[in-house]
């Protein structure tokens, strides 16, 4: 039985950008140029991205049988109204691309669709690729909100920030409401990359400040697909649950302090927040020095304070303010075992009630950093 393309690029000639994009991003797909009808366009694992022509000359493209999940299904479309959106929700299209988008944009939400479903995420992360100011003391300048959610947002800027910096965004005119004219926060992570040919640029990772009630609907309307001016649009949630994210065991609530011992800290370790713990790997605050692909040697403090459970861990995922994700490696029968008993003296995730905040009856842990 031959295998579906992860994605399927259905359009008569004029989407040949998300044509580069899949291209360079290595992603295997399926061109499907002016076909004669729904049944002979392939199906989807992961994504069908199509033209607005081609989404309303055939409703059926979201329902076409196969075995499997339905994919995520992105629509690409000159003109952008509130009919059409209604349109297009209701053939259960899951996001609305306006042909005039930048093409950063455009490829990050392409991977966010892709590689962010494997992640489950407590917010809703939408790109926006527009144009704001930021205030950071005395220093003013322009920079491009890459993405936003009720919680954070990530930024590029040409001038550098630092972590901890306070800064307000000022939104363009065309996304602001009554409530909100600006956001506020606190940077977690400023990464030196590449701008525009020839110059440097930094991605900058905030993490917000609350917002008013008010603010937080004008907000929402933004994510949700509700604000016209918006090039991206949320049209249908995703589904919660994809195949590919299915864990092999829960996680538990794990967020306590974490005491981290590197080569160059010697005896004196650091201190990071623990969050949640699996059979699979842990995740924990943000630590400097720590990068994905280092190896880890764990050690796991049970609540009775007896010798730690030392295993080998990896870093595997920067989920950016969220902190890191550490897969343990290599476990002995009886490592395995052990940790299953530390996992079951601890509280699922889900359930966490007020002392997940403060800690209580969470574990220890210290880190030593292992050469390659």
């Amino acid at each position: 039985m031959a295998v579906s393309p992860s994605v399927v690029l259905l359009d008569d000639g004029e989407l040949e950008r998300v044509r580069v994009i899949l291209e360079r991003l290595g992603v295997e797909f399926a061109l499907c140029r002016r076909p004669a009808d729904a049944a002979a366009v392939p199906r989807a694992r992961d994504l069908l991205v199509c033209s607005g022509r081609r989404a309303l000359a055939m409703p059926e493209l979201g329902t076409t049988a196969g075995a499997g999940p339905a994919p995520l299904w992105l629509c690409v479309h000159g003109q952008d109204f509130a009919d059409l959106r209604a349109q297009l929700r209701a053939l259960g299209v899951h996001y609305l691309v306006h042909s005039a988008v930048d093409q950063e944009s455009l490829r990050l939400l392409i991977e966010m669709l892709l590689h962010g479903q494997h992640e489950r995420r407590a917010r809703k992360r939408l790109p926006l690729g527009c144009e704001v100011t930021v205030r950071a003391g005395k220093q003013i300048q322009f920079a491009r909100l890459l993405d936003l959610s009720r919680g954070g947002a990530r930024l590029r800027t040409d001038v550098a920030l630092e972590a901890g910096d306070w800064l307000e965004l000022e939104l363009p005119l065309e996304l602001r409401g009554s409530a909100l004219e600006r956001l506020s926060g606190h940077v977690v992570r400023a990464e030196l990359g590449v701008g525009a040919p020839g110059r440097e640029a930094w991605s900058i990772a905030v993490e917000l400040d609350p917002l008013s009630p008010e603010a937080v609907l004008e907000l929402d309307a933004i994510l949700v697909g509700a604000n016209p001016a918006t090039r991206i649009s949320a049209l249908v949630a995703p589904p919660e649950t994809r195949p590919r994210e299915r864990r092999r065991s829960q996680r538990r609530a794990y967020r306590r302090r974490v005491a981290a011992l590197t080569a160059s800290d010697s005896d004196a370790p650091r201190v990071a927040l623990g969050h949640d713990l699996s059979a699979e790997g842990i995740r924990i605050a943000r630590q400097p020095g720590l990068a994905r692909g280092m190896r880890l040697a764990l050690g796991l403090y049970g609540s009775d304070g007896g010798a730690p459970l030392v295993l080998e861990a990896e870093v595997v995922v920067d989920h950016g303010p969220r902190g890191l994700g550490l897969q343990f490696r290599n476990l002995a029968d009886a490592q395995r075992s052990a940790l299953e008993q530390l996992l079951g003296s601890l509280p699922p995730l889900e359930s966490l009630g007020n002392d997940a905040e403060t800690g209580s009856g969470l574990v220890l842990s210290r880190i030593a950093i292992q050469k390659a």
